[in-house]
């Protein structure tokens, strides 16, 4: 009877140590939005995007006749008065080195 207590008191030693080995803290960074810059709506402004705009998290490139597009989308980002938001912004070009905003709105889920 005696053995039995000490395999049982052995076997629960070892489970507690092997179950507080297996858990791991995790500490989750609260998300920190992209910082757009201001992009006029006009067809009047040329902007290199290469050399500025943040790394979107999702890009699309197409063409249209003549224009090039590009459709640029931030799943949390803030612009203008858009905080927090997931933000499409879409640009045109004719030689796919000036681009032209023409589109620009944040999706709701």
């Amino acid at each position: 009877m005696r053995s039995w207590k000490i395999i049982q008191s052995l076997f629960l030693c070892t489970a507690s140590v092997w179950f507080a080995g297996c858990q791991t803290p995790v500490k989750l960074e609260a998300l920190t939005p992209v910082i757009l810059p201001y992009i006029k709506n006009s067809a009047n402004e040329c902007y290199y995007l290469d050399e500025f705009m943040p790394v979107p998290d999702a890009l699309v490139s197409g063409e249209a006749g003549a224009l090039r597009l590009r459709y640029y989308t931030y799943k949390f980002a803030n612009y203008k008065d858009w905080q927090n938001r997931e933000i499409v912004l879409s640009f045109y070009s004719r030689d796919a080195k000036c681009w032209s905003l023409f589109e620009e709105f944040y999706l709701v889920r």
